[in-house]
C-alpha cells in the first residue's frame, strides 16, 4: 500500500470539504424548488413551526460554537504534540470533519425545517451556515499556517 504524498493529502481534503458544500447547496436548492413550485406542501401548523424555530436556532448556535471550540482545541493538541506532518494532517483532518458534520448537520436540519413548515426563516438560517461552511474551506495554505508547517515539512511527506 503505497502513502499518500503531500499534494494529494491536500487535495483529498479539498475534495472532502468541497463535497459537503456541494450536498448543503443541492440540498438547500432542492428543498426551495419543492416547497416554491408546490411538490411539497408544508405540513406543520403555526405552534410547531414556532417551537422548531427555537429549535434550529438554539441546534444551529450550538452546532457552530461546538465545532469552533473542539476544533480550536484540537488543533491546540496537534501544533503541541511533536509529531510527523503526516500524523498532524490526519489529525487536522478528523477536527475537520468534525466541525465540517456538525454546521452541516444543523444546516440540513434547519433545511428540513424549512421543508416541513414553508417558513423562510429557515432556509435564511440554512443559508447563513452555508456562508460560514464556505469560510472553512481548507487550502493548502491555510492548513500549513494552523499546523505551523513549513514548505519543507510539507515537501518531506
Amino acid at each position: 500500500m503505497s502513502k499518500a504524498t503531500a499534494p494529494s493529502l491536500f487535495r483529498d481534503l479539498q475534495q472532502l470539504y468541497k463535497t459537503l458544500l456541494y450536498v448543503l447547496v443541492v440540498a438547500m436548492l432542492l428543498s426551495f424548488l419543492l416547497v416554491q413550485f408546490s411538490v411539497i406542501k408544508p405540513v406543520l401548523d403555526l405552534p410547531t413551526d414556532r417551537m422548531l424555530q427555537v429549535v434550529a436556532v438554539l441546534y444551529c448556535f450550538a452546532a457552530v460554537f461546538a465545532g469552533l471550540q473542539l476544533f480550536r482545541r484540537k488543533l491546540e493538541q496537534i501544533r503541541a504534540n511533536e509529531q510527523s506532518p503526516r500524523e498532524k494532517l490526519a489529525q487536522y483532518r478528523a477536527a475537520s470533519l468534525l466541525q465540517w458534520w456538525l454546521m452541516e448537520s444543523a444546516a440540513i436540519f434547519s433545511t428540513i425545517c424549512y421543508v416541513l413548515t414553508g417558513n423562510w426563516a429557515f432556509l435564511a438560517l440554512a443559508f447563513t451556515l452555508l456562508v460560514l461552511f464556505g469560510g472553512l474551506n481548507p487550502f493548502k495554505q491555510k492548513v500549513m499556517i494552523q499546523l505551523r508547517l513549513s514548505d519543507q515539512d510539507v515537501a518531506g511527506i
